[in-house]
């Protein structure tokens, strides 16, 4: 397999995947519309602006999720944990920002399982 096969399988870009996929749909869906994260991802080049991107993307998202939690009672939001967050980072120091950018991005953006389109 190539080293590009295994970030993409790696489960935290995974997760970041997911999440980015959640924040950027539309709220009746569950989403939060939150297209500043996508631009902000697409323009990252440094492991600086990475940390700081993925801490306003968290913010942003953490928001949603509670609000989303907020109006289902008694069931909980996806969120990416903090072990995934470690990895991502590690990640983005090994194989460069922006392909891991690159992954996650195009985890969020491909059609689900279900080939729902939203």
């Amino acid at each position: 397999m190539s080293k590009l096969h295994e970030l993409y399988a790696n489960s935290a870009i995974e997760h970041f995947g997911l999440a980015l996929r959640i924040a950027i749909g539309k709220r009746d869906h569950g989403g939060c519309e939150d297209y500043a994260s996508l631009v902000e991802l697409d323009y990252v080049e440094k492991e600086e602006q990475f940390v700081i991107v993925l801490k306003k993307f968290l913010r942003r998202f953490d928001a949603c999720a509670r609000r989303w939690e907020r109006e289902h009672p008694g069931r909980s939001s996806f969120k990416p944990s903090e072990k995934d967050l470690d990895e991502v980072v590690k990640l983005a120091q090994e194989y460069g920002v922006r392909v891991v950018c690159a992954a996650i991005m195009s985890h969020a953006l491909v059609y689900s399982e279900k080939g729902e389109k939203e």
